[in-house]
């Protein structure tokens, strides 16, 4: 028997919530933990510590967007051909044993150091490269785990509450990502990076018994078509660059995405080198970022967005780049943390709106597919940003990346006013839109898996 969103319990959206949170807040923790960690493998008194800084910056990046880019292709169709309560439990493990070998790595200290041909002398020590793969297998399983989340939502809330719902999933996660890195940034200092990697892994315990205890199957109803795995990809992909307004979304979110890992790449050297502060000002930073954008999720759901969705969009992505110009005309940290705080309000903003357009818009059986070809198409860039960012960085200094990247964003936000095929999808007024009521019965109609 199919059941509804509205007949499966009330716990079940509560531990999805509290899985997806955790899973959420583990991976930028073990991030901020090897980001420091890197950074500090290069002593203020290297005469060439800024540059091999950003640049190893830049490798541990570029390590980890690559990998979900290349999963991103097919976790959406995974999402869709199987049972999703197994896909997430299996991310989750991957992401638990990854971490452990992390941690173990660390606490073994390989030191030895291994010349890299990106600049004259420039090394990284053995255990960076051991943890590479490990740090590119924990951001596959989040990549893996992602669109499931998203296409799971629904199975357990009712599309008129699809709002409040992810408003809620984003906002408790990073409350809980923000307050992580807050208590990593503080533990790394006396605690070192192996026992403060205990912290994300406490997270990903919780993922599992929350993800164990779901009663109802978050598979939903499928179509049966018939089509091979590689059909099934595909159509994800042909859906998403047919609807015009859509694709649109995809390429300002590329270009956005590019931009942000130019300027986020670099936050540990920022932190240590321009503000001269140490990893409880990053962790700071990580915890207003991250509180801001869970203001912001929350507070979507009390502006009425819908009637200009696409207007309301652009104006969010505007203010968010004169809110990154902030950074090369200050050293206080006061300053920054205000900045960030409101760079995450707008961006926890314009991610709930995307994620519920696109909950609303997408027929359910594609919803996996589509919200992972979109991942592939945003995030496509982002090694080449990371990368940029850090040969930026090195040549001309912290100053210009950020005045680049946040004059880039307002730019991109102003060119989302003028496009108006993204402004009729938003609205729900393309050409591809469905008639008032037509997912709800889509629901209903379509033959169980």
């Amino acid at each position: 028997m199919v059941r509804s969103p509205e007949s499966a319990p009330p716990s079940d959206f509560l531990r999805l919530l509290l899985a997806s949170a955790a899973a959420y807040a583990a991976v930028p923790t073990v991030g901020i933990i090897l980001q420091w960690t890197v950074v500090e493998a290069y002593p203020a008194t290297l005469p060439a510590h800024a540059m091999f800084g950003a640049l190893s910056l830049a490798l541990l990046g570029v390590s980890g967007t690559v990998p979900i880019l290349a999963m991103a292709v097919f976790s959406g169709t995974l999402s869709d051909r199987f049972e999703r309560r197994f896909l997430l439990r299996l991310a989750n493990l991957l992401g638990l044993g990854a971490v452990a070998a992390i941690a173990v790595v660390l606490f073994l200290d390989p030191s030895r150091p291994i010349a890299i041909p990106l600049a004259a002398g420039f090394y990284v020590p053995e255990w960076f490269v051991l943890s590479l793969p490990l740090w590119a297998v924990v951001v596959v399983a989040a990549a893996l785990a992602r669109p499931t989340f998203y296409a799971s939502v629904p199975q357990v809330v009712e599309a008129e509450g699809l709002t409040r719902a992810n408003g809620q999933v984003l906002t408790v996660g990073l409350v809980l990502a923000g307050s992580s890195a807050l208590a990593a940034g503080l533990m790394l200092g006396p605690l070192g990076p192996v026992l403060t990697l205990f912290l994300p892994l406490a997270f990903l315990e919780v993922t599992a018994v929350s993800l164990g205890t779901i009663e109802r199957d978050l598979t939903g109803t499928r179509q049966l078509s018939g089509r091979t795995f590689r059909g099934d990809l595909v159509e994800g992909f042909r859906y998403l660059t047919g609807r015009t307004g859509l694709f649109e979304i995809t390429l300002v979110s590329l270009a956005l995405n590019f931009l942000g890992a130019m300027a986020s790449v670099e936050i540990p050297l920022y932190v240590r080198d321009w503000l001269v502060q140490g990893p409880d000002v990053l962790g700071a930073l990580a915890f207003a970022a991250s509180i801001g954008s869970a203001v912001g999720c929350s507070a979507v759901s009390l502006v009425r967005y819908e009637r200009r969705p696409g207007a309301f969009l652009a104006v969010c992505v505007v203010l968010d780049g004169a809110s990154l110009l902030v950074f090369p005309f200050t050293h206080s940290t006061v300053a920054v943390l205000v900045a960030l705080f409101a760079y995450g309000v707008l961006i926890g903003m314009v991610t709930t709106v995307l994620v519920v357009l696109i909950q609303r818009r997408v027929p359910d059986e594609l919803l996996g597919r589509v919200f992972a070809a979109d991942e592939v198409g945003s995030f496509a860039l982002t090694p080449v940003g990371q990368y940029a960012g850090g040969i930026l960085t090195a040549v001309r200094g912290l100053a210009l990346t950020y005045t680049v990247t946040g004059a880039g964003v307002a730019g991109t936000g102003a060119t989302m006013a003028g496009l108006r095929e993204l402004h009729r999808f938003a609205a729900g007024t393309d050409a591809g839109a469905a008639a008032p009521g037509a997912r709800a019965s889509r629901r209903r109609e379509v033959a169980p898996r």
